[in-house]
């Protein structure tokens, strides 16, 4: 990831020193809500970073844990990101509104992913085809269709693999899923002076992101999120 941010301070401060709005466009690990199907993030599904009411923050960075055995609870030093303009996050409510108003009718990254899906089932990879399928659900998901949620997202870094761990932080800072570590990438941004970002993550397990076998659609996902999102600007 420091390879990566070095490669994009380097962009960003000399290549392409204008640039308004930066995208985060990957893959990540859900936080599952069982007890409520309408915020339940599920494999394939898409988390955009907003901001929760309780909170500002977009992304947060666990830097470490303290757990007090005798009274079982986390204390957890954390540093967080948000974004000066809040552009993008407001075309995102824009996107919300409209699409929530469509009932079962297709989103514009249905569309867009449904196009990238046949091109990926078109080519052949050492000799197979790359086939998707989506998961089936409860009866307040649609079989299909590929679900929005918004929330902050974290690094899963030192909690993700610890189940009470990640639900206690989750709870904590509203956050709908973790990835492979964004922080360097967000220092990054700041130290460019880049006031305008969105990260948008694809769930491909339910710890960070790193599982295979669900990121090739979980990508997809994501970009087709995106693509609807520049479409809107």
């Amino acid at each position: 990831m420091e390879v990566y941010a070095s490669i994009q301070t380097l962009l960003l401060s000399y290549t392409f020193s204008k640039v308004q709005h930066v995208f985060l466009v990957g893959v990540g690990g859900s936080v599952p809500d069982y007890e409520d199907a309408s915020k339940h993030v599920r494999l394939g599904d898409i988390v955009v970073s907003l901001p929760s009411q309780e909170r500002s923050c977009l992304y947060v960075h666990c830097q470490k844990v303290e757990h007090t055995l005798r009274t079982d609870e986390y204390q957890f030093n954390s540093k967080h990101w948000a974004c000066a303009d809040d552009t993008l996050q407001k075309v995102v409510e824009k996107i919300r509104k409209v699409t929530d108003s469509l009932s079962d009718k297709e989103r514009p990254w249905d569309i867009y992913l449904e196009e990238a899906s046949e091109r990926l089932k078109a080519e052949e990879s050492n000799g197979t085809v790359v086939e998707v399928q989506h998961p089936s659900g409860d009866r307040n998901y649609v079989e299909g269709r590929t679900n929005v949620r918004f929330g902050a997202i974290s690094n899963g870094m030192n909690i993700a693999k610890d189940g009470k761990l990640r639900k206690t932080f989750a709870r904590l800072y509203g956050i709908k899923a973790y990835d492979l570590d964004t922080e360097a990438i967000l220092e990054s941004l700041d130290g460019n002076r880049n006031e305008s970002f969105l990260i948008i993550r694809g769930i491909a397990d339910y710890a960070d992101g790193s599982r295979k076998e669900w990121q090739p659609y979980s990508a997809m996902a994501a970009a087709a999120y995106m693509k609807t999102l520049i479409m809107a600007l």
